[in-house]
């Protein structure tokens, strides 16, 4: 690098000490000023943070002319007596002595908040026909404030703002606050409070109007879960205009209930859907030590017709596997919880331990069940070409399948408390178009709860398997263990039963399992520390769990959680091993 010096006999910036001179008086000033301070008793947060909130003269500047001293102070006295009213102190003493420098002001309010009025009597009650709504019971047997406790104006508020939401959510829409009184005797230090909602009728749901020409007017109304003359429930329409969102179909959805039209107590709704562009592309790029590098390309038509039908392609291709497959989606009787899914695909994966090139066609039902459960219903026809160990071979199988799976995550990128369960059944038979017989189940379970500000994660795993001749068991039914998502500190599929050479061939049963605990350090960072075990096997005596221990760094990415680890294999030939995963904790 060039460095540059000035001519001898010239300054450089220094020549012109003017402009820099008149810079810094001007900001000379504003280094002198000071900042406004309001100084106020010892009498907890609480009490000095209402305060503040309620004081005008908290809002003004080093800049606050003489001459609103006083109307400020006068207000200042009002202020203060309102905050702590507010909060049951109603005979406070206080002083406040208002001082300025040269810089600024400053405020100290020296407070006593006295004793505080607590509440004798509280008479809640609902008057009409909401008077035997079950719905009310919560906010009438455990109202924000009871007898005995301190009173406090925002509580009191809370009762009556509970009772008008509940009362518009059940469709009670010509409800009001009958009764609504709060009586102080000062001297006594008590309360008497009253609020009486009267109900009024309550309403129902009233004809559907639809506003949208891009699917069958009756795809769309399947949507709807109720008929017209149900009762009104808010609930209802919330949930309906979720399952729109969640189809995949609309980019918006608007539900109007108009009460204003209603006739005979019913109030008509007005739905407007907005589609989503027709088409959707995906483009993407991930790593995992398992697999390496990856690359995902994607394409999905959401409606391919008017009936609600579509379609996808998907390409993904890393040093391990490659995958293409394309799917067909039908909505069924509920298209927000059934549908038909045609699937068919090629894959080829390739480890250290197998080589398997899959070719498959499938069909398969999904349902969402009243309970949150989806149970999955299929039928698969695969050829696998697969090389384990020295053996190759070419099965053809028709799998009849079954499935229930069901989450629950209060997040659903980055869950502090939640869990995933799934079973499977599958199977095959030479009597049924398949080259060998075979009965497996699989299960998996994940959980997730809070642990002070960080997190407990538990994984388990198992899978067994019923076969006769497992020689011809093809490498993508065989259950092998380690790697990323199995047990670290082990190289992918690393772990399982081996032949009289040495090499691994998998197993007919596995079970592994996980515990993790992570940290936050840093805003979107967190530390964990785990220990991992697991293993596959062919039976039960011979099964030799392997562990691995480890610590590593999550980083909460725009696009999800991307996990780093180092793990040590407690049995293994490799003194630490580097794991990098990306994807959803559940």
């Amino acid at each position: 690098m060039t460095a540059f010096h000035p001519p001898a006999g010239r300054l450089g910036p220094a020549r012109r000490p003017l402009p820099v001179l008149i810079l810094l008086l001007g900001l000379l000033p504003g280094l002198a000023q000071g900042e406004p301070s309001i100084r106020i008793s010892d009498v907890g947060d609480e009490i000095t943070d209402n305060i503040r909130a309620h004081m005008g003269l908290s809002r003004e500047g080093c800049d606050l002319p003489e001459w609103r001293e006083r109307p400020l102070l006068r207000a200042a006295d009002r202020e203060i007596r309102s905050a702590l009213r507010a909060l049951g102190h109603y005979e406070p003493r206080f002083t406040l002595d208002f001082q300025r420098n040269e810089a600024c002001w400053s405020l100290q309010v020296d407070l006593e908040p006295g004793p505080p009025v607590r509440v004798r009597s509280l008479d809640l009650r609902v008057i009409g026909e909401a008077e035997q709504d079950p719905a009310f019971d919560e906010l009438l047997q455990s109202p924000p404030i009871r007898p005995g406790d301190r009173l406090r104006h925002d509580r009191y508020e809370q009762i009556k703002s509970g009772l008008n939401r509940q009362a518009t959510a059940r469709g009670y829409l010509d409800a009001r606050i009958a009764t609504s009184q709060m009586r102080v005797d000062v001297q006594e230090q008590a309360a008497d409070l009253v609020v009486h909602l009267e109900s009024g009728p309550r309403y129902f749901l009233g004809p559907v109007t639809l506003e949208q020409d891009t699917f069958h007017d009756r795809l769309v109304r399947k949507f709807i879960p109720f008929e017209q003359g149900d009762v009104y429930d808010s609930r209802r329409l919330i949930s309906m205009q979720q399952a729109f969102m969640n189809s995949g179909y609309f980019s918006d959805v608007r539900v109007d209930p108009r009460a204003d039209e209603a006739e005979d107590l019913e109030v008509p709704i007005h739905i407007t859907l907005t589609p989503r562009n027709k088409w959707s592309y995906l483009a993407g790029i991930g790593a995992s030590t398992d697999k390496g590098p990856r690359v995902r390309l994607g394409v999905e038509n959401h409606r391919a017709n008017r009936a609600g039908h579509r379609y996808n392609a998907e390409l993904e291709v890393s040093a391990v596997n490659t995958r293409v497959g394309i799917g067909y989606e039908i909505p069924l009787g509920d298209p927000a919880r059934e549908r038909i899914n045609l699937t068919a695909g090629y894959q080829s994966e390739s480890t250290d331990t197998s080589e398997s090139d899959v070719y498959g066609l499938g069909i398969a039902h999904l349902r969402q069940l009243p309970s949150g459960w989806i149970q999955t219903r299929s039928l698969v026809f695969e050829r696998e070409d697969f090389k384990v160990a020295d053996v190759r071979d070419s099965t053809t199988l028709l799998m009849p399948g079954f499935q229930m799976s069901r989450v629950q995550a209060d997040h659903p990128i980055f869950p502090r408390r939640g869990w995933r369960l799934n079973f499977s059944l599958r199977g095959a038979s030479e009597e049924l178009l398949s080259s060998i017989s075979f009965a497996q189940a699989t299960g998996r379970a994940r959980y997730i709860m809070p642990l002070g500000e960080g997190r407990l994660l538990l994984r388990a795993d198992a899978g067994t398997t019923s076969v006769q001749d497992f020689a011809k068991l093809p490498a993508s039914i065989r259950f092998f263990a380690g790697g990323d998502n199995s047990v670290r500190g082990y190289g992918y599929q690393k772990l399982g039963p081996t032949n009289d050479d040495g090499d691994i061939i998998g197993g007919r049963h596995m079970a592994s399992g996980s515990i993790e605990m992570d940290y936050p350090f840093a805003d979107q960072w967190s530390v964990a520390v785990f220990a991992d075990g697991g293993n596959a096997f062919n039976d039960l005596n011979e099964w030799n769990a392997r562990y691995g221990i480890g610590a590593g760094v999550r980083w909460r990415s725009p696009i999800g959680p991307i996990r780093v680890d180092i793990a040590h294999p407690i049995d293994g030939d490799d003194n630490f091993r580097l794991h990098l995963t990306m994807g959803m904790d559940l």
